[in-house]
C-alpha cells in the first residue's frame, strides 16, 4: 500500500507543479501580449501620419473638419486626407486647404482663379472668402477615384485632443 501511496503522492506534486507553471506561463502571455498592443498602437499612432506625410507629400496629412461650411460634401468631425500640391495647377472647383489670416487651416472649393490670387467658398455658405495667395495654399483634398477621402466622425477625436491641449 504504501507503493500506491507515494505514487499517488508523486502525481500529485507534478499536477500541483504543472498548475504553477501553466499560471505562469498565462501570466507571461498576458504581459507580452500588452506590451506587443501598446508597442503596436504607439507604432500606428506615430507611424500612421508620417507614412502619410511620405505618400500624400504634406508635412499636413490630415485635417478634421471642425465647421459645417463645407456641408453636404464634407460634415462636421470628418478627417481628411490632404495631399501636397503645386498651388499654380490648382483648378476651380478643387476643394482646397489654406492658412487663413488666424493662422488656422481652412478648407473651403475654389470658385474664382485670377493671377495672384483665388477665392474660394464653403458649399453652405452664401459668399465667398477673401481672396488668398497661392502661396497660402497647403494642398488639396485628396481624392479616391471620384470619392472625397474622408473618414466619418474620426475628426471628432482630434478636435476633442486639442481642446484640453491648450
Amino acid at each position: 500500500m504504501k507503493i500506491i501511496e507515494y505514487f499517488k503522492k508523486r502525481k500529485q506534486i507534478k499536477e500541483e507543479k504543472k498548475a504553477k507553471q501553466k499560471k505562469s506561463v498565462r501570466i507571461l502571455k498576458t504581459i507580452g501580449g500588452t506590451i506587443l498592443y501598446i508597442l503596436f498602437v504607439a507604432a500606428l499612432v506615430w507611424g500612421a501620419p508620417r507614412a502619410l506625410s511620405y505618400f500624400l507629400n504634406t508635412e499636413y496629412p490630415m485635417a478634421a473638419i471642425t465647421s459645417g461650411s463645407m456641408w453636404p460634401e464634407l460634415k462636421k468631425g470628418d478627417l481628411v486626407f490632404i495631399e501636397g500640391i503645386d498651388p499654380r495647377t490648382v483648378q476651380v472647383d478643387d476643394i482646397v486647404v489654406y492658412v487663413n489670416e488666424k493662422n488656422a487651416f481652412t478648407i473651403h472649393r475654389v470658385v474664382e482663379l485670377k493671377e495672384n490670387t483665388l477665392k474660394t467658398k464653403g458649399d453652405a455658405n452664401n459668399v465667398a472668402d477673401t481672396p488668398i495667395k497661392y502661396e497660402d495654399i497647403i494642398g488639396r483634398l485628396y481624392k479616391i477615384g471620384n470619392w472625397n477621402a474622408r473618414l466619418p466622425k474620426l475628426g471628432f477625436i482630434s478636435t476633442t485632443v486639442s481642446k484640453y491641449n491648450k
